[in-house]
């Protein structure tokens, strides 16, 4: 099975949605784990302040990003790997980043799928009506 990440066309699409909420709340989650390792690790602040909040706001930088290209969906994956080593500071991220990208690599592959099955039915409806059958006021937005 080829990896075709290309977004949907559409406007508020399954894949990201799925994604970009995962790809927030992850940041969210970056941040307060800095904040643990702030007082669990006094000797590696700066280090763990700067991994951190830069590994939260390119989780953040890239769920804006999702709807331009497919590269954005691999950047998000690529950036689960410091989540996940926010581990050899914080013990539990082993787990919680492990989860996050579980979940983000779901989300992705999930969401694209049903925006893929969501197109066939719009295109089986459209099909169905015929040409200029469109009623008034609903265009194909959505």
């Amino acid at each position: 099975m080829p990896l075709d990440l290309a977004p949907s066309r559409r406007a508020h699409g399954a894949q990201r949605a799925l994604s970009a909420t995962i790809l927030v709340i992850e940041a969210f989650v970056v941040f307060f784990a800095v904040l643990v390792a702030h007082q669990l690790v006094p000797d590696q602040r700066t280090v763990t302040w700067i991994w951190g909040l830069a590994t939260a706001l390119a989780l953040v930088l890239c769920s804006g990003l999702l709807r331009r290209a497919g590269w954005p969906y691999l950047l998000g994956m690529v950036l689960q790997l410091p989540v996940i080593l926010l581990g050899l500071q914080v013990t539990a991220m082993w787990v919680v980043g492990l989860g996050f990208a579980g979940l983000y690599i779901f989300g992705v592959f999930k969401g694209h799928q049903l925006d893929r099955e969501k197109d066939a039915v719009d295109a089986r409806v459209r099909a169905a009506r015929g040409p200029g059958d469109e009623p008034d006021g609903e265009g194909s937005a959505g």
